[in-house]
Order: C-alpha cells, then structure tokens, then sequence
C-alpha cells in the first residue's frame, strides 16, 4: 500500500509539471491574440451569452488553477452543450478503458500501472467538472455516472496494485489488503451505477469483483460474481463484456478443476471474439481451451490449438499469452513425443527471461524458469544425455539462489495458488 501512495504523490509531481505547461501555453496565445489597448469597454459590452462555450479543456485549466469562480462563469454561458459534452467525455473514457485492459497483454505490470494512475488522475480530473455542472444545473445524474466510473476504474488500479505486491513480493498480507480496497470501490461503484441505470459500468464492475476474487483464493464468490456479471451483460447485449465474462468462466472452471464445465463458456468466448477481430482475445480463448485438452488428456488437440494461439499470439502482439503457449506447447510435444517439445520449452524460457518477460509477475517468471528447468533436465536424463541434463539442474540451482528453502517457500505461498490448478471441492 504504501508502495502504491508513493506512486500516486509521484503521478501528482508530474501532473503539476504538465499544468504549468498548459498554463504557459495558452497564456502565450491570449497575448498573441488579443493586443494591448484598445476599448475594453466595448468589448464588454458586446458580450452576450455563448451558443457555443468556451472548450472543457479551458474549464479544466481554470479548475487546475483554483479558479472556481471563472469555471463556473464560463460554464454558465450554455449549461445544455456543456451537458452534451461531459456526455461525450463519459464515452471517451469508457473507450481508454477498454483499450487500457488491451494494453496489459503487452506491457509489463509497472508501466501498466503508471498508465492506469495517469488515467484515474484524468478521470478525478473530470470529476471536479462534473461537480460544477451539478452545482449550477442542480442535476446530479452526470456526476453521479462519472462518480460511478472514478470507483470502478479506482477498484481496477487497487486490484492491479494487489498483484503487483503477490506477484512481486509475495506479500499476501498487503495484497488482501488491497484486493479488500478494490472490493469495496468496486461494489460502491456498482451501487451509484445501478441507481443511474449505468449498465455498462454495472457489468464491469461485477466482472472486475470476479477476478478479484480469484486473486484472492476465492473460487465460489468469483464465480458468481461472474456469473452476475454475465446475466447483466446479456441485458447490455454486444460481444465484447459477454465473450470476455464467458471467458473468465472458464478459465475459473479449469482453474478449480472443473475443465469439462469451461467448454461451455469458452467456445461461444472464442465466436465472439472472432467476431470482433480481437486477436489478443481469441489467442487467450484458444490458450484456455488448450488447458482443457490437456487435462483431458487429449495431447494432439491440445498441439494444434496451442498451435493456432501461438501464431494468433504473435500477430496481434500478445505477449503474455507467447510465453505460456510455449511451454504449453513444450508440454503437449513431450506427451506425443515430438522432437521438437524440448525447443519449445527452452524458447519459452529465453522468452520469460528477456526483456519480453516483463509482462508477467517476478513470481510467474521465477516459477516457470525453475519448473521449466527441471522438466528439460528429467527428459534429457530419460534420453540418456547426463552431460545436458546436468547443465540443465545447475542452471536450476543457480535461479533458486543462495536460499534453500526458496522453491518450497514460493509455492506454499497463497500467491502462488493462481498460477496452479486447484482440486475440485
């Protein structure tokens, strides 16, 4: 948590910077603009109200500097096309949000959580205008639809911090701590949304307290959570929040042991996806579907989706998804013994070990090198190659580090247990 206070006073230092510039700028074009002298008080006098007011960005930047009183002035010339405009503003941040969850599949968590605090502080932003137009309409539906949105996009960044503290420090204590803040924006942010028949938000919201959940090791209030999402996004109609709820379900039904039930929810995941030409999405569909193969023991169609997904994978950009696909591969290939399964293994290594490796959590990363560095060992030895099988456990000794009791220590931790199935109950 406090990682996350520092971050946020950090993104405010840089907003300030950014207001002064702003400032800077436009009062060089009020000088340019307007020459001294001349009769102000005609141009007084030919003031009349405006049928087309000044821009918000203007609004903002007398709200940045503590100019309440111009704000409203300005605003107050034609409350109706103000109105139409934080309208349209509530549409564009439904849209960077959307393009922000796209952006997570190729930027690592640290850059990803910059991105999210610079955007939340955009929103807060626009909140402060939304609360002027309140005060002179005497309307607070707007305000309440971007307040909705403000907690559910805060719920989203707290439920990212949480990650960040498992998934790098394995800090179960600060990330409960987190997730539990998360759940609260979010259900506050489901309430107002409800009350202004935001059902858009409402379906979010629900879909981010599901993987929250999850994080959280719990497997029956995620799944239904998600199952609640799913019957309001049906109401919302679309693709996108039913083929990525759907989705959600059966990841979590393979997850908690249950992979025949997933399939239910992850082809019509996969149809609609396609529908939309999300290639991101369906190689994580096609990931999912791959895992289910794999636990029914049907190797050679677990190779060919895997197949499918990996080249999916790297024409859309999907990074996160690359990596397990080749180990998942390697896996598959080892159980129809291809020759090729140990280099699609190693691959996967190098991949999240380099730079590309960013995407993924330092507990994911270490995981999969240490795991994926045993199993080319074993098969080397079965193969009789002793010399390469040796290289391969010293190299394994070598992630561990100098603690011994690391490799148990990670994989008893509560945050280890989303990156491994879980028996059925």
């Amino acid at each position: 948590m406090k990682r996350l206070i520092m971050m946020m006073k950090e993104t405010a230092n840089r907003a300030h910077y950014r207001r002064t510039r702003i400032f800077a700028v436009l009062f060089l074009s009020w000088c340019v603009g307007y020459a001294p002298g001349g009769n102000s008080g005609l141009l007084e006098a030919q003031v009349t109200p405006s049928s087309d007011p000044v821009p918000l960005m203007i609004l903002l930047t007398k709200l940045d500097q503590d100019d309440v009183a111009g704000a409203e002035r300005l605003m107050a010339e034609n409350l109706e096309v103000v109105k139409q405009r934080l309208e349209g503003v509530l549409g564009e941040l439904d849209n960077k949000f959307d393009q922000l969850g796209r952006y997570g599949a190729t930027a690592g968590h640290e850059v990803h959580t910059e991105v999210l605090e610079n955007f939340l502080e955009e929103v807060s932003r626009y909140a402060k205008l939304f609360d002027v137009y309140r005060r002179l309409s005497g309307d607070d539906v707007l305000y309440k639809r971007i307040e909705a949105r403000r907690l559910r996009f805060e719920g989203a960044l707290y439920t990212h911090a949480g990650e960040d503290a498992c998934g790098d420090h394995l800090d179960w204590e600060e990330a409960q701590e987190l997730y539990n803040l998360a759940l609260q924006r979010l259900q506050a942010g489901f309430v107002l949304a409800e009350e202004v028949d935001e059902l858009r938000v409402m379906v979010s919201a629900k879909n981010n307290m599901g993987s929250t959940y999850i994080r959280m090791v719990q497997p029956d209030r995620g799944l239904a959570a998600y199952q609640e999402a799913l019957r309001l996004a049906n109401q919302l109609g679309g693709d996108m929040y039913p083929g990525m709820i759907r989705m959600n379900l059966g990841n979590t039904h393979v997850w908690v042991g249950e992979p025949d039930l997933s399939m239910a929810y992850l082809e019509p995941a996969l149809a609609a996806f396609k529908r939309m030409g999300r290639g991101t999405w369906q190689a994580n569909a096609l990931l999912t579907i791959g895992n289910v193969q794999l636990r029914q023991a049907k190797f050679a169609s677990a190779w060919e989706t895997f197949g499918v997904a990996l080249e999916l994978a790297k024409q859309s950009g999907e990074d996160r998804v690359r990596g397990r696909l080749l180990m998942n591969m390697g896996m598959a290939g080892l159980q129809l013994k291809k020759p090729e399964a140990m280099a699609f293994i190693q691959e996967g290594l190098e991949w999240y070990a380099g730079p590309n490796g960013k995407v993924y959590p330092d507990i994911e990363r270490e995981v999969m090198q240490q795991d994926g560095l045993r199993l080319l060992s074993r098969v080397a030895r079965e193969t009789g190659d002793e010399a390469l099988a040796e290289k391969y456990m010293k190299e394994f000794f070598e992630s561990v580090g100098p603690d011994p009791d690391r490799y148990g220590v990670v994989r008893a931790s509560p945050c280890f247990a989303i990156y491994k199935a879980m028996p059925k109950k």
